[in-house]
Parts: C-alpha cells; sequence; structure tokens
C-alpha cells in the first residue's frame, strides 16, 4: 500500500479518478474474495511460486504481506482492473477530444455550454485542469505527457526525511497498532495494549498494558500482563524477522473482570459436522454446556493452527484442500498465509518465555508458572520442538506440550495432571435424566497423548476419591475407581468414549451389591450374616470372572 500511495503521488495521474477506482476496488475485493484468492494460490502455488518466495524472503519486499494469498492475489487482480480502467479512460478521453476537434470553436451553443459551472467542475475532475493554448489537434498528437507531479515528487521527499529523522518517535505508536492488530486476529476478541516500545539500539522490546478479552466471555481478560520484557535480536529485522532471546511477563493474570466488556473480533468458528467414530460420543451428547466447550476448543485449535504452521502435520493432514478450507473457516480468506514459502529462519522466534506467579480465579490460593521454548511461526524452520509448561504452585496442576511434531521431530505430547477436582459442579453440565450421574468427592484426571490440529489421540485416567455414581437408578460407590476415557477425533470436535472393561467393573458392583441385597432380604439375614453372605458372593463373582 506505501509504494502504490508513494508512486501515485509521484505519477502525474488524476487523484480524482484514482479514488473512484479506489472505492470500486474495494467493492470488487468484498465480491469477488474467493475469486482473488485462487488467484493468490495459484501464483503462490503455482509456476510463480518462486518469484513469490524469493520475494517474502528478501529484505524489505518481505513486508509486502505477498505471503497471504489475498494479497498477492489482490496485486495481479488490481494490475489487470488498473489496466482495463486506464485503456477505457483513454478511449474515452481520446473519443471525446476528437468529437470536440470536429465542433466548432466559434459556435456561440459550444461557448455557452462550456460555461457551464458543472461542466467545467467536470472537465476539471476528470479531465484536468485543461488543456490551456493548446487546440485538441495538438493534444491528440501528443503520445507522452509529463509523467512526473512536482509537488507530489517534493511531498515524496518530505516525507522520507520525516521518517528518517522521527522514526524513533513513530516506532512505538506503529508497534502498538500493528501488535494490536495481530493479536486481536488470533484472539477473537478486543484486545487491550497501552504501548509497544522497541529500542534497537539496546535490543530490547517493551509491552505495557496488555489485556486479552475472553471470546466466549467478554467481561473477562483470558491473559492479562502489566509489563513485558523482551531481549530482541535484530540482526534480520529487514528480512521481517523477529528473534526474541528471552521474554518475561510481569503481573500476569487469567480470568481476571473487565472494566469494560470487550467485543467479537472476525467470525466465531462453527462447525456442526458430526464425527464418524463407532463407540464414541460427541460433546452435544455428554455435555450441556458443549457449545461453549466447542468454542474454547475451536480457539485452541486455531491457537494451535498458528504454533505449528508449516509443520510436520499439516503435511499428514488428509489434504491440503482440506487444511486450507479449515484455515478460511477459522481465520477468514484475508489471514490466511502460505507459510510453507518462509525460508531461512521463522518470522517470529521467541528461544524461551516466562511468566511467575500468574493468578487465577480457577485456581483458589494458588498461582501459575509459565514457561516455553522455542515458541515460533515456523517451528520446522526453529529446528528444534516448542515447548509449554504451566504448573501450579500447589502441585494440583501440572500441564506440559512439546510440539516435537510441529518441528518434524516427534510427535505434538500432551500431559496433564489436575488433582482434587471437586466432583459436583462438573457433573452438573453432565447431561442426565434427572439427578447428576455423579456426586460428592473428588477427582484426579491425569490425560496424556497426542494432540494436532488434525487428529487427536488422547487417554484420560480419572481417579474418583469419595464419589457416588448413579447406574439404573442405584448408587455405587467409585472411591477409588479409575475410568480411562478415550478422546479422539479433531481438537473442536473430538469424540469420547468410556473403555467397557471400566463399565463392565461397576456393572459387576451394582450386580453384587443387588444380589446380596435380595439374597439377605430371602434369607432374612441381618447385620454379620448379611455381610458374610455379600463376602461369598464377591467370591463367587471373582472365580466367574
Amino acid at each position: 500500500m506505501l509504494l502504490w500511495i508513494l508512486l501515485l503521488l509521484v505519477l502525474n495521474a488524476n487523484l480524482f479518478l484514482a479514488g473512484i477506482v479506489l472505492l470500486l476496488s474495494k467493492l470488487v475485493m468484498l465480491v469477488a474474495m474467493p475469486v482473488i484468492f485462487a488467484v493468490g494460490r495459484l501464483l503462490l502455488e503455482g509456476p510463480t511460486q518462486g518469484l513469490f518466495k524469493t520475494l517474502i524472503n528478501a529484505p524489505v519486499t518481505a513486508y509486502s504481506g505477498l505471503d497471504y494469498y489475498a494479497v498477492a492475489g489482490g496485486q495481479l487482480v488490481a494490475l489487470i482492473l488498473g489496466f482495463a480502467s486506464a485503456f477505457f479512460l483513454k478511449r474515452s478521453i481520446t473519443n471525446y477530444r476528437k468529437k470536440m476537434m470536429t465542433l466548432s470553436e466559434d459556435s456561440q451553443r459550444l461557448k455557452k455550454y462550456n460555461e457551464k459551472t458543472w461542466i467545467k467542475v467536470l472537465k476539471f475532475l476528470f479531465l484536468g485542469k485543461g488543456r490551456g493554448k493548446k487546440s485538441y489537434e495538438e493534444l491528440l498528437s501528443v503520445k507522452m505527457g509529463n509523467p512526473v507531479r512536482i509537488w507530489g515528487l517534493a511531498i515524496v521527499v518530505f516525507l522520507g526525511v520525516v521518517l528518517g529523522v522521527g522514526f524513533s518517535k513513530l516506532t512505538a505508536p506503529l508497534l502498538t497498532s500493528l501488535a494490536k492488530s495481530n493479536l486481536e486476529t488470533a484472539n477473537g476478541a478486543t484486545v487491550d495494549l497501552d504501548s509497544v516500545d522497541l529500542r534497537l539500539q539496546e535490543g530490547k522490546l517493551e509491552v505495557l498494558g496488555l489485556a486479552m478479552a475472553d471470546a466466549q466471555d467478554l467481561d473477562t481478560n483470558i491473559f492479562s500482563s502489566n509489563r513485558i520484557v523482551a531481549d530482541v535480536n535484530t540482526s534480520d529485522l529487514l528480512r521481517k524477522r523477529f528473534s526474541i532471546d528471552n521474554l518475561v511477563l510481569e503481573n500476569a493474570a487469567s480470568g481476571e473482570a473487565r472494566a469494560t466488556p470487550g467485543e467479537q473480533i472476525g467470525p466465531r468458528p462453527k462447525s456442526d459436522k458430526k464425527i464418524e467414530m463407532p463407540d464414541f460420543d460427541d460433546l452435544d451428547s455428554v455435555l450441556e454446556n458443549a457449545d461453549e466447550w466447542k468454542d474454547r476448543l475451536a480457539q485452541a485449535k486455531r491457537w494451535l493452527e498458528q504454533i505449528t504452521a508449516g509443520g510436520e502435520e499439516a503435511e499428514q493432514a488428509p489434504s491440503w484442500k482440506e487444511e486450507l478450507n479449515g484455515r478460511i473457516r477459522a481465520l477468514g480468506h484475508v489471514n490466511v498465509k502460505a507459510d510453507f514459502l518462509t525460508e531461512g529462519s521463522p518470522t517470529l522466534w521467541i528461544r524461551r518465555i516466562e511468566a511467575k506467579g500468574i493468578k487465577s480465579p480457577y485456581f483458589e490460593g494458588a498461582t501459575l508458572d509459565l514457561n516455553g521454548t522455542d515458541l515460533s511461526t515456523h517451528p520446522s524452520l526453529a529446528g528444534a520442538a516448542p515447548t509449554l509448561s504451566l504448573v501450579s504452585d500447589n502441585d494440583k496442576f501440572d500441564a506440559r506440550l512439546s510440539l516435537a511434531g510441529a518441528s518434524g521431530t516427534g510427535t505434538n505430547d500432551l500431559n496433564l495432571l489436575y488433582k482434587d477436582l471437586a466432583v459436583d459442579p462438573l457433573a452438573a453440565k453432565i447431561k442426565s435424566d434427572g439427578q447428576p450421574p455423579l456426586s460428592g468427592g473428588t477427582m484426579d484426571i491425569d490425560l496424556s497423548g497426542n494432540i494436532g490440529t488434525v487428529e487427536n489421540d488422547l487417554v484420560a485416567q480419572v481417579k474418583f476419591a469419595g464419589t457416588t455414581a448413579r447406574i439404573g437408578g442405584d448408587p455405587v460407590s467409585l472411591d477409588g475407581v479409575t475410568l480411562p476415557l478415550a478422546i479422539r477425533g479433531p481438537l473442536d470436535r473430538p469424540g469420547i468414549k468410556l473403555e467397557s472393561n471400566a463399565l463392565e467393573k461397576i456393572a459387576g458392583s451394582v450386580l453384587k451389591k443387588k444380589a446380596a441385597e435380595e439374597v439377605s432380604k430371602k434369607l432374612g439375614l441381618e447385620g454379620d450374616k448379611a455381610d458374610a453372605a455379600g463376602q461369598l458372593l464377591d467370591g463367587l463373582f471373582k472365580k466367574k470372572k
């Protein structure tokens, strides 16, 4: 955009016509975005891929945004529309001059017509300041006019001097605007940002007053930090490469109430496609708040897609077309990039990130420590697997994520341990006929397995303490029982399956209890005798097994 604006000022073009063409082009872009995107695919994935790869990785032109399908396609469509408009206008003006040349200059009717104010205004807007002393015949004989606008060239030179001298003062607001825009796109909701200050000579980046609204609860912040400090490697900034050696977040928090509610940014991704796995239940058939969970998981998938873009997993997707359509649904046409064209090193590389004592209402009386390594836009170019860990200081929560699959060095592994989680709040969200299927006590969740944007294969070991389940209308103690849950499918619409042997164990417990009650009732046994009958039946059940 900067290049075209500067050229428009320097070249002796009609600014009014340029404004009209700009408005019409904007309408074309909004209506024909799928077509423009398809043109971008042809350019970035077709025979011209080598040229665009060079521009995307070269100094200065790396900032042009040509790695976005909509930008690459938009440039070609703009050139075609521009040349077509120029040809039409040139031909129309030539025909007008030929027509005027045939008319008599002494015609009183023509003079009276030309003296009208609205005619003068239209002629000035569409034809310029006028032909001066030149006749229409002389104008038609001119093949090339003055290509340079002197005052436009002076403005461009002046702006260059101002930008060069005042770069340090303009850096902060420019970076703040860019960071805010990109964070809102990634977050899907309002992001408040006081300032971003980059001190190139010192290699320091400072971010103040960051607050990211929760896209699913706009009255709270999903994350906030008073101050973020980073050590920046400035050696490759011309190639749009930002390398951060150490990123420290101070006074971080999650789940805090916002002073003013946030706003939704971009479309909220939705998917009505059902899972296609026998014996697996989808979220809608398991949870009352399934929509909320699907929104959360869709946001997590969007973040994971951005972290793992260009990695091994994307290459293993069922098809590139399906993966691309998924990104379009989640991000919109204008935000989808051809990340695989980036070479050499990631465009953003955070070698280490650290946040101590994160406050969150979800962990009352405890704080969280966040640590991460080698987080980047292109893990396959970083060489090392991105890692993230979130651990509470009371040892009740421990989550660790290794994205070796994104870097091409292994698989994406998730390990999560959550101890002493109250059963009743969760059980209230489980779909049931009447009373909740579980009540009382606590549970420990030990989740592990492979995670990705396309497919997941996770197992959750859920161990209960002091919990009672209702099976067939009868209460059954789950104290000390561990239930394995299999979780598979896409991240934003996973399928859940309770292992059959666990159900058999619970069913056997219920059957044994009912049998003991029936035997005691028939024989009239009470107290110790009834307990002895229960032990005898217990032995029979074990032998049967």
